[in-house]
């Protein structure tokens, strides 16, 4: 439980520095969403915001992230009236394995310093 806790709080930090042009997620990581689920539904919100605002910031704000192209092609270009929630998903799932790895070679590191 409490991994899932620090996982969610990284995952805000990272999706907040993500997105710190944009004004509206500039509190995210301080936010007091509790849950992936309470997580997720912000975001989605605020993407599609995004997407009627500023729809070439958030491609850019994407490709940095570096979500397969092909993946946001195929939610963007598809009939689904749940693209930003679909996005968001994307956006969420990259986040994480960017996480999971960091972890993985920061405890690597660790245990080679403590030969």
């Amino acid at each position: 439980m409490k991994d899932d806790k620090e996982k969610l709080s990284q995952l805000k930090k990272v999706i907040s520095s993500d997105f710190y042009n944009y004004k509206e997620f500039f509190l995210l990581a301080e936010s007091d969403l509790n849950s992936l689920e309470e997580f997720k539904i912000y975001l989605t919100e605020k993407i599609s915001e995004l997407m009627v605002r500023n729809f070439d910031g958030l491609l850019k704000i994407l490709y940095q992230i570096d979500i397969n192209e092909n993946k946001i092609s195929s939610v963007i270009h598809s009939d689904n009236n749940y693209k930003a929630s679909l996005i968001a998903d994307l956006i969420i799932e990259r986040q994480l394995q960017k996480i999971e790895t960091r972890q993985k070679y920061k405890v690597g590191k660790n245990k080679i310093f403590l030969r």
